[in-house]
């Protein structure tokens, strides 16, 4: 993991401490980030997230030769 984050996941990060399991804080970053999404709508700034399902990071679906590149 990379040792240096933004605001906002740092401010997300405090939150670990709180869950037994890094699958539980990951819960909770993806309940997170969709409120999130949803809030900044209000300010007019629309962000895309991967859905889960798809199961593949963006630089995979790239080499697989996809042309979306969404936040």
């Amino acid at each position: 993991m990379k040792e240096e984050h933004g605001e906002v996941m740092r401010f997300l990060l405090h939150f670990r401490e709180r869950y037994q399991t890094e699958e539980d804080y990951r819960r909770f970053l993806v309940g997170a980030m969709r409120e999130l999404v949803r809030d900044l709508r209000e300010f007019d700034v629309f962000i895309s997230l991967q859905p889960e399902f798809l199961g593949r990071p963006r630089a995979m679906a790239r080499a697989a030769g996809s042309k979306a590149d969404s936040l």
